[in-house]
């Protein structure tokens, strides 16, 4: 009796072991078609942006830029020197944005010398 119930023991664990090894066996596969679908989806999107990329090198020339500046803001002008300034120079304004002094310096001017004059200082 002791030998049956032995020998039906170590059936059941086999059993159980082969069934936990088809198991696993199954996961894995499931899990590997699904890493080769993943890496194929990678692959698809990296070739995307490679697309994408050339793509917007080519809309970006500067020729074909200057171009469509031309066509669509035929009033646009380059920007003049005189056009830039510092935050210092800007009036301030409170929360509400109303001035409250302002600039704090003259804004800048050429001389025909070619020097810069900035807040009657030549530099």
């Amino acid at each position: 009796m002791i030998k049956i119930a032995t020998i039906a023991v170590w059936l059941t664990l086999a059993a159980g072991a082969v069934a936990a090894m088809f198991h696993i066996t199954f996961e894995v596969e499931k899990l590997e078609s699904r890493l080769h679908e993943v890496n194929r989806e990678i692959v698809r999107e990296q070739e995307a942006i490679h697309v994408l990329q050339a793509e917007w090198s080519y809309l970006n020339r500067p020729s074909r830029l200057e171009t469509l500046s031309k066509e669509l803001l035929p009033n646009l002008s380059p920007v003049a020197a005189a056009q830039f300034t510092t935050f210092a120079r800007l009036p301030k304004r409170d929360e509400n944005g109303k001035l409250l002094e302002g600039p704090n310096v003259s804004p800048a001017s050429f001389e025909s010398l070619g020097r810069v004059v900035v807040g009657g200082k030549s530099q």
